[in-house]
């Protein structure tokens, strides 16, 4: 037994609604090729126009120079705080590093010279003695050593300035082998260094 044509009607129209009101004669709003133009959205988003295409290009091109003029930067401050504290170190030590070599090289050069030429430069054996203990505690202190107690004595002396003792020490521990050179040099006139910058 089939249903009787009402309640097909009823079912078809619950089903398929839209497409039965679409092919009844009489509901041509549009004809067929203007319902194909709309078929894929609005027109003006099917042609994508010169003008949104840059706007597009231009929006991810500044996006990445963006992200890249902002990496050059962070690396560049760092290379700028890196030289800026390599110069303020550079001025710190370079005396104190220069006036240790001249040590070295001074009590090196009077340590390999023959006893004769010795007496010559410097008439007390005392004097003499000196100038021998001074090459071997400089030269028993190697360049790392040498870094190491410039760098305790510049951190303790900076220390003395912030909790405001009075003067801190001039120069380093280094400084002592200067001191000590310039001491000899006194009692041995024939000997000219210059100690001064």
């Amino acid at each position: 037994m089939d249903p009787p044509q009402e309640v097909k009607l009823n079912l078809a129209s619950e089903l398929y609604g839209q497409s039965l009101h679409l092919s009844k004669p009489g509901n041509d709003d549009q004809a067929p090729e203007d319902l194909d133009e709309y078929f894929y959205g609005d027109p003006d988003d099917q042609e994508p126009s010169d003008a949104r295409l840059l706007d597009r290009e231009w929006e991810c091109r500044q996006k990445k120079y963006n992200e890249s003029g902002y990496r050059d930067g962070i690396i560049a401050g760092k290379e700028a705080a890196s030289q800026e504290g390599y110069n303020i170190g550079y001025k710190e030590s370079v005396l104190d590093g220069y006036k240790f070599g001249i040590v070295r090289g001074v009590s090196s050069a009077l340590a390999f010279l023959p006893d004769d030429l010795r007496e010559k430069l410097s008439d007390e054996q005392e004097t003499r003695d000196k100038f021998q203990e001074l090459h071997n505690s400089v030269y028993a202190l190697s360049t790392k050593d040498a870094m190491k107690l410039f760098y305790e004595t510049l951190t303790s002396n900076q220390g003395e300035e912030k909790s405001g003792e009075e003067e801190p020490r001039s120069g380093s521990d280094l400084g002592s082998y200067v001191t000590e050179l310039s001491s000899l040099l006194v009692k041995s006139p024939k000997i000219e260094v210059k100690l001064d910058k």
